[in-house]
């Protein structure tokens, strides 16, 4: 399912709490909706899975700020 960027999924949003987003100093948020970071990153663990955006939308990827938003 397609996760809509807007203020709701922002503030439920978990990206910052994920070591790749910390390692490589991430400043978006909300992969899952808007896609992959411009950056080229290193993978350093995960947390899409466990967010209530993941949770709430089905969501069954990881890494979308490598890979992209969930169609």
């Amino acid at each position: 399912m397609k996760v809509p960027m807007n203020p709701e999924n922002k503030k439920k949003c978990i990206c910052m709490t994920c070591r790749t987003y910390s390692q490589n100093n991430l400043k978006s948020r909300v992969f899952c909706a808007m896609g992959k970071s411009e950056k080229t990153l290193q993978m350093k663990g995960c947390v899409c899975s466990s967010g209530p955006v993941s949770i709430e939308y089905k969501l069954s990827g990881y890494y979308y700020c490598t890979k992209g938003a969930e169609e």
